[in-house]
């Protein structure tokens, strides 16, 4: 049981992280176009964990609380993708 504990623990905290990580890059400015296509692949990378992750979890028969973090997880991760590509 302990295992299954800690690899709960390692599914939600990458969900609820990847989206704020992904939110953080965006703020840093970059001028070499080769970093920027880094940066955009990243962001890119950790938003579809986090969406997919709680889009998994969402859709599990699990607790209101569960669901409501998932749904935050989600809509940090697409703020992100929106930051990103849909900057001026």
């Amino acid at each position: 049981m302990h295992s299954l504990a800690v690899l709960v623990a390692i599914i939600f905290l990458t969900m609820l992280l990847a989206g704020p990580i992904a939110v953080a890059l965006t703020f840093i400015r970059i001028q070499k176009p080769v970093l920027k296509v880094i940066r955009r692949i990243a962001v890119c990378l950790l938003s579809a964990v986090g969406i997919f992750l709680g889009v998994v979890l969402l859709l599990e028969g699990v607790a209101t609380g569960a669901k409501l973090f998932s749904l935050a997880a989600i809509a940090v991760a697409a703020y992100a993708l929106k930051r990103e590509f849909l900057r001026k």
